[in-house]
């Protein structure tokens, strides 16, 4: 269990280098011609390093701490099937070229110049993504509380937590005094008060 926790530390660890702005503005100065790939060679590590690591993992042995009740397996899909609804109507409002590099590729860093966007799940919370990958991770551990699932449950929702606040610093950046507002007006990961921005 440690070296597969080591695994996922490393792979959050790389994951996070690579998302920092000086290293992709260090790439656009050396090789100026490559900057637009960037974000497309970023999400294919990523991808590919998740589903490497996930393979080791699976290799695993399994037992399971405890033996789900019914109430733990009806949570637990609830849970997972929740996580998967926000995820997926928090990706809608994305523009989902540029989340995955292919804008980069097409248009250069003009794919970076989009506006704050505070509608839909944006209103409710400010991660919205992560807090439906947040819920379907703890849904898929109560499926099957298992040695291997735990560490990667855990490894997962420590990085949100890490990521979220790295996210929240570039954004900050980005954005300015737009984004400082939207911090103050809509909570960060959990929904404990009511939407009260409009969308723009």
């Amino acid at each position: 269990m440690l070296q597969l926790a080591s695994f996922w530390t490393l792979y959050f660890g790389l994951h996070s280098l690579l998302a920092t702005t000086w290293l992709k503005e260090a790439v656009a100065r050396q090789w100026p011609s490559a900057a637009r790939f960037y974000r497309l060679f970023y999400n294919q590590v990523s991808v590919w390093g998740f589903l490497l690591i996930l393979r080791y993992q699976n290799q695993l042995p399994e037992t399971q701490f405890f033996t789900p009740s019914l109430l733990a397996l009806g949570l637990g899909y609830a849970l997972l099937a929740t996580g998967v609804v926000v995820a997926v109507a928090a990706l809608r409002g994305y523009d989902l070229a540029e989340f995955a590099g292919w804008a980069y590729v097409r248009r250069g860093s003009a794919a970076a110049n989009v506006p704050l966007q505070t509608g839909g799940f944006n209103g409710v919370v400010r991660h919205p993504l992560y807090l439906g990958v947040g819920l379907g991770l703890l849904g898929f551990w109560l499926l099957a509380p298992t040695g291997p699932r735990t560490v990667f449950v855990g490894c997962n929702l420590a990085y949100l937590l890490v990521g979220t606040r790295l996210e929240e610093r570039k954004l900050l950046t980005r954005f300015g005094a737009a984004y400082a507002r939207y911090q103050k007006q809509v909570p960060q990961l959990l929904p404990l008060k009511g939407r009260n921005l409009t969308s723009r």
